[in-house]
């Protein structure tokens, strides 16, 4: 079709990328409306943003869908691995899918990753793959490709995909939901304190290029006896979808328990006991997302009152 052309990405189209966000994305765990601040923000003030990787279509002089191509993280975390990239964000304006608009992005987007050395192709940014749109699509993080986000599971599987992994999405109604009442938990919590940090404990660079931008906390849970810290997890404002959501809530993420305190209940209580402090500074609602091969922590995050509302998925295909 004449009237249809790929361009990388000028500084000019935000406005246009944004709108077709705001149009064409949907489902439960896309932050939208969102503007073009967010949008920096989640993708393009990124150091390794690369403008070829991110892909316009333009119908009729106008853009009608976008693909958005990235790198995961090398082992140190110190920089990228171009062996392995991962498609981010495909949107189509909805009034133009009859096009195949989709099919053709997706093809550019395995010609720019081949260019840069890459192998292997994933789609739906996950942790380690997810070098764009935290804060903006997922939730609390990427996982994948979210069922929700209905159109796009099919679309993949069409084009050759297979899925690769799962991702179970948590949420806990702060308001509305009942916790945990047993002897256990009332022991750990006359045994424990909660101390609140705004600084990560191993800070790196891809955290840095990622995360440095959001609203971030750190829970400990510290022995009253030792000061030993015994679990820990982050929180993370979830700002951007106070719109879809219409509630104040937060994301939580790289939960930790000493190793020799495990499957003590620790994991289970410091969850309880972070909704009964979160619930007092006004959150109404609490994102967690735990990899379906973890069945243990799923059992603990169900105990301390959370239910699965999605689920995402990554796919992947070789490029060799």
């Amino acid at each position: 079709m004449s009237d249809l052309h790929f361009r990388p990405f000028r500084n000019f189209d935000p406005p246009e990328l944004v709108r077709l966000w705001n149009v064409s994305y949907n489902g439960r765990g896309v932050a939208s409306p969102i503007t073009p601040d967010i949008f920096d923000v989640a993708a393009l003030a990124h150091t390794y943003f690369d403008p070829q990787g991110l892909i316009v279509a333009e119908y009729e002089d106008r853009l009608v869908g976008f693909v958005h191509v990235g790198f995961c993280v090398n082992e140190a975390h110190d920089d990228l691995d171009y062996s392995n990239a991962v498609v981010c964000a495909i949107v189509v304006e909805p009034a133009e899918r009859h096009l195949h608009i989709g099919s053709q992005l997706l093809e550019k987007a395995r010609e720019y990753a081949r260019s840069k050395g890459a192998t292997e192709l994933f789609a739906g940014p996950s942790p380690g793959r997810d070098p764009f749109y935290s804060g903006i699509y997922g939730g609390s993080r990427p996982s994948g490709f979210l069922e929700s986000h209905e159109s796009i599971g099919p679309f993949l599987r069409q084009q050759g995909f297979e899925e690769f992994e799962r991702h179970a999405v948590y949420q806990k109604d702060l308001q509305n939901s009942r916790d945990p009442v047993n002897f256990r938990l009332i022991a750990i919590r006359r045994k424990m304190q909660l101390q609140l940090t705004d600084q990560p404990s191993d800070v790196d660079w891809w955290w840095l290029v990622r995360m440095g931008r959001y609203d971030y906390l750190r829970f400990e849970m510290l022995s009253k006896d030792t000061a030993e810290t015994v679990a820990a997890i982050s929180v993370i404002g979830l700002d951007f979808y106070i719109p879809a959501w219409n509630e104040r809530a937060v994301g939580l993420l790289d939960m930790y328990v000493l190793e020799k305190e495990r499957r003590k209940g620790y994991a289970q209580a410091l969850l309880v006991e972070l909704g009964r402090r979160l619930k007092d500074d006004m959150v109404t609602l609490v994102e967690i997302h735990v990899p379906f091969e973890k069945p243990e922590v799923r059992d603990l995050v169900e105990g301390a009152g959370f239910q699965q509302i999605d689920t995402g998925i990554v796919y992947h295909q070789s490029l060799s």
